[in-house]
């Protein structure tokens, strides 16, 4: 008989083997064990006598956005064993009915994205704004910001709320945390590294103020890079909208990220406490010959960069 369950920690050995045929690569513990705990489940599952056949992730979290708590529920890893298709839908039906929660699916699949726009999702973003290697940091930015990855230089600064995420986010590896500060105010930056064969990334997922983001964008991404070794940076283009930085462009992603809210706008949701922080997803559009080219376009200013000390040649802002 087939029946529908609630998934918690504990039953990470019975769903593993159904997620090795999604993803082989990826640590799927990190969706069970999680360092923040919203509800006391983390899915759906749909079984068949005693086998997991059917799965639905799911990553709560309260967030204090625009001085009220929002409740979150990243949806992930929809899969089914194809016998079971048809009841693929009962999975989704009890997250569809969460009340005042915001829906988010990060990284749907093709076939998920039909399903959900249907039912009232929309698009979060369609666009990846690529951030191209400067020359330099703005002289003027020299003078009077400070940039640090320190964890705790950077923890002493925080407000109540930017300390949580810290705290929340701070233990994964490929998570990593800036500050910068103008002596007024700060900007808190979280970004991960995405490491792939032949497109190796930093991946912006949080900007806490877009206003000094955008006026030491140079100053930040030549910190990112110069920490990283990477020199290609990407970021969601609504995080950074309406600000039109220097040295930079748009890419389409490979599927657009969708939500459902009734409370938030599109700026107001990052990327922080999903599936692109716990599984380090890249979300990198698929087009190989173009971003061939990007990666060599980058590779090259970086280098230029790296050859010019003094900042005799190469781009600048």
């Amino acid at each position: 008989m087939v029946s529908l369950q609630k998934i918690d920690r504990s039953m990470y050995e019975e769903v593993f083997p159904l997620l090795l045929d999604l993803n082989a690569q990826v640590n799927w513990r990190n969706v069970f064990d999680y360092n923040w705990q919203a509800e006391d489940y983390c899915g759906y599952g749909l079984f068949d006598g005693k086998e997991v056949v059917g799965f639905l992730g799911l990553i709560f979290s309260r967030r204090a956005i625009a001085d009220r708590v929002e409740n979150f529920c990243n949806i992930h890893s929809w899969i089914v064993k194809p016998q079971y298709r048809d009841r693929s839908l009962s999975l989704l039906l009890p997250v569809l009915r969460l009340k005042d929660c915001t829906l988010t699916d990060l990284s749907p699949a093709p076939r998920a994205i039909e399903i959900l726009q249907k039912l009232g999702f929309k698009r979060l973003d369609s666009k990846l704004r690529v951030l191209l290697p400067v020359s330099g940091r703005n002289r003027s930015a020299i003078e009077i910001v400070h940039l640090s990855q320190e964890k705790p230089q950077i923890a002493e600064q925080f407000s109540k709320q930017d300390l949580k995420l810290f705290q929340d986010h701070s233990s994964y590896s490929n998570c990593y945390h800036l500050l910068i500060d103008n002596g007024k105010n700060y900007c808190y930056v979280i970004y991960t590294i995405v490491k792939q064969a032949f497109l190796s990334h930093c991946y912006i997922q949080y900007i806490s103020n877009i206003q000094i983001f955008s006026q030491y964008s140079g100053a930040i991404r030549s910190e990112i890079i110069r920490h990283s070794r990477i020199p290609l940076v990407v970021v969601d283009s609504r995080l950074i909208a309406p600000f039109k930085l220097p040295f930079s462009y748009d890419l389409p992603f490979s599927f657009p990220k969708l939500y459902r809210s009734s409370s938030l706008k599109l700026a107001q949701i990052d990327n922080l406490y999903s599936e692109l922080i716990l599984l380090n997803f890249s979300l990198i559009p698929s087009n190989l010959k173009e971003l061939r080219g990007l990666w060599h376009e980058t590779k090259y200013w970086y280098e230029i960069k790296n050859t010019f000390k003094k900042n005799t040649c190469g781009i600048s802002e």
